[in-house]
């Protein structure tokens, strides 16, 4: 399993990237356009919305996955190559 904070920070460990820094550096589309993990709490025992948090948390993966396709030198996965299961 490779931890993506690892791959990138190349053996530091004093300062904390996150997944939306990575994300903009790396010219990617971010998932925290609607939502940030510190908007999850709210949005679920305030708003009830659980369909949101599971788009949100979906996208995360899929920047997750980009930011290694990335990092390694391959072509980012183009939409037609994503595919959600519930």
């Amino acid at each position: 399993m490779i931890d993506t904070l690892q791959f990138w920070k190349f053996g530091e460990y004093k300062h904390f990237t996150s997944v939306d820094l990575l994300a903009a550096v790396l010219d990617i589309p971010s998932p925290k356009a609607d939502l940030c993990g510190a908007d999850v709490g709210r949005v679920y025992w305030q708003e009830k919305d659980l369909p949101r948090i599971e788009a949100y948390c979906r996208q995360d993966v899929v920047t997750v996955a980009q930011i290694l396709m990335r990092l390694n030198e391959l072509p980012l996965l183009l939409p037609a190559q994503i595919h959600h299961q519930t």
